[in-house]
């Protein structure tokens, strides 16, 4: 190819050999012959009174080298601002970017890394293929260059858009390969590696597969216990708290929980402090605490309603309804539930447990025809956003009630799409009946 198209080492090697000059020639009075290395294969840039002296000494105007080094400034400057609206959560503005990047990338622009900047942006705007074809070229050209990082964080970034389009056994199938491949890497990656087994405990957390997440969050908080990633830690600490808690392993759960609690208290970052202070409050509820519960619950609303979080405050007025059910209080109850709801959308994924719980203290309070349709508007939503274990979980309770009402051929139904949810459930898991 011809010098116009080559990076601004290429092009000062090219002629220093046309010239019959060697490293130490054209270095020879301005810098070593290792910089001159370096400055070829585009590892380092000369300063402009450097890159003058070398054109004098292969007898080329000092334009012909400036015009790519301005080329890329101007693409390494472009880059940095796209990074800067990523981080900054303006998505549509950075995709421009980094597709014009892309069209005519300069030599020393970081391809891999645009592409995955590029793919990020796509997934965070839900433009799923888009950014599947993104990180499939990072993949590629990863493995063709023998970059297992690289790899690893592609594979990670196609787990999780798989894992948002709901297809869970691909989501489990690229955090596996990726968890197959730490072997590769030529150092370790405790953060990214951990992010990779989090999510996999994650996963078989959701598909109600407790002692395989638990497994890979204890394999997650290995890679991390001796890491300064501190926010990283307390997303596995959560993950142990709730497997933990499934297994019925309380104090565990509890010891776990509290862990979390701090670290989050201590990084300011408050969202997630009061998230795990519920989820302590639920463990100690299943436990049977219900007045420590019901404290650190109350703490949480007023905390989330101080931070203007108000849809999590409502969504945590409906565990409080819980444990007004557990003390059979039922017109407390009835009350909690009617208040949650009364603060939040009518259709969004927090209403569901709460609609569910509200059927149950109906059924109680002699109100069945009020308990079926606050559960079939349960059904609706956990259908619509194809939660199919607390889908079937929840048509097992209508069945229940329309037993309850001698109307056998809606139970027998509700049993049947009970059976069709689990089904579904299984296949999404990968399990083929």
């Amino acid at each position: 190819m011809g010098v116009f198209f080559m990076s601004l080492g290429q092009k000062i090697r090219e002629l220093r050999i046309v010239k019959g000059l060697t490293q130490s020639d054209l270095g020879s009075g301005l810098v070593t012959p290792s910089m001159i290395s370096q400055i070829e294969s585009d590892k380092a840039n000369p300063s402009y009174k450097v890159l003058e002296a070398i054109a004098e000494k292969l007898e080329t105007p000092l334009e012909f080298f400036l015009t790519d080094i301005q080329t890329q400034l101007e693409q390494t400057s472009a880059h940095k601002v796209a990074k800067a609206l990523l981080s900054s959560h303006n998505f549509e503005r950075a995709v421009g970017l980094l597709e014009s990047l892309l069209q005519k990338p300069s030599s020393n622009l970081n391809i891999v890394e645009v592409m995955s900047d590029l793919g990020e942006c796509y997934l965070n705007l839900e433009r799923y293929d888009e950014a599947v074809a993104q990180f499939d070229k990072v993949l590629e050209i990863a493995k063709s260059k023998e970059n297992p990082t690289a790899a690893l964080q592609a594979l990670n970034k196609l787990g999780v858009i798989e894992q948002r389009r709901q297809k869970y056994h691909l989501a489990i199938y690229h955090w596996r390969t990726a968890f197959e491949q730490f072997d590769l890497l030529l150092q370790p990656e405790p953060f990214l590696q951990s992010q990779v087994l989090t999510n996999l405990g994650t996963i078989h957390y959701q598909l109600g597969e407790f002692q395989e997440a638990l497994s890979y969050y204890e394999t997650a908080y290995q890679f991390l216990a001796k890491s300064s990633h501190f926010e990283q830690i307390g997303f596995t600490y959560i993950g142990l708290g709730l497997s933990y808690k499934r297994m019925k392993e309380y104090e565990k759960a509890s010891e776990y929980s509290q862990y979390a609690i701090a670290i989050f208290e201590s990084l300011k970052n408050i969202k997630l402090s009061i998230d795990v202070k519920k989820n302590y409050g639920i463990l100690k509820s299943e436990e049977g605490q219900i007045e420590t519960a019901r404290e650190l619950f109350l703490a949480c609303i007023e905390e989330y309603e101080k931070h203007n979080y108000m849809l999590d405050a409502a969504s945590v007025l409906g565990e409080i309804a819980r444990l007004y059910l557990k003390e059979q209080r039922l017109d407390e109850c009835k009350l909690t539930c009617q208040k949650a709801l009364a603060t939040m959308p009518a259709t969004t994924i927090e209403a569901a447990p709460i609609l569910r719980t509200l059927a149950v203290a109906e059924d109680l309070l002699g109100h069945r025809e009020r308990a079926i349709q606050a559960t079939e508007r349960a059904i609706a939503i956990f259908s619509n956003n194809q939660l199919l274990s607390e889908l079937a979980e929840t048509y097992s309770l209508l069945a229940d009630l329309y037993q309850k009402a001698d109307n056998f051929v809606k139970a027998n139904e509700c049993l049947l799409n009970m059976k069709n949810a689990l089904n579904e459930n299984l296949k999404e898991r990968g399990i083929i009946l």
